[in-house]
């Protein structure tokens, strides 16, 4: 069932990043809806599943930007990844290394996008857009992840009722 959910809830995640998150822009950054729901989803949910998410976010922000298709599925696929390493490894996910994922994970969807622009012939000035993109991006997401991973964790529980019986990682 979570997998169906993934088309409606990244579709509109997609959308309201293309149209509405440009108005709240800090310097030249804003929140990324779409990384933060596959963060927040990924976090209690099995790596095909995931895996799915990330693919059908990035596909369907790609589909809305300028930039080349599959720019923002590379990032966000290889974060799912390192999300379900560090989720074998520890018991659970809690604040601190929700934060760091945030942190790193942004930075690191931010920097593949740069680097993917550069290979296809897009003019990226990196100093600039380290300092005046992917900081306040990084800013922004920090405030919302949490009540992002808030909802997304409330729909997990309805949807796959083993998830409301498992520890969180």
């Amino acid at each position: 069932m979570g997998s169906f959910l993934s088309f409606p809830i990244l579709i509109v995640a997609a959308v309201l990043q293309a149209t509405f998150m440009p108005q709240i822009r800090l310097l030249g950054g804003s929140p990324d809806l779409v990384f933060l729901v596959v963060l927040a989803w990924s976090i209690n949910a099995e790596l095909d599943s995931s895996v799915l998410w990330a693919f059908v976010g990035g596909i369907s922000l790609d589909l809305l930007s300028y930039a080349p298709l599959g720019t923002s599925t590379i990032g966000i696929v290889v974060m799912v990844f390192v999300i379900s390493g560090i989720g074998q490894q520890v018991y659970r996910i809690g604040f601190v290394l929700l934060i760091g994922s945030v942190l790193i994970g942004s930075f690191f969807q931010q920097l593949s996008i740069m680097i993917i622009l550069t290979f296809t012939g897009y003019s990226v000035d990196w100093g600039l857009s380290l300092g005046y993109v992917v900081a306040p991006t990084i800013f922004y997401n920090l405030v919302f992840i949490l009540p992002i991973y808030w909802i997304i964790r409330r729909i997990q529980r309805r949807v796959i009722p083993d998830v409301s019986s498992k520890p969180t990682k």
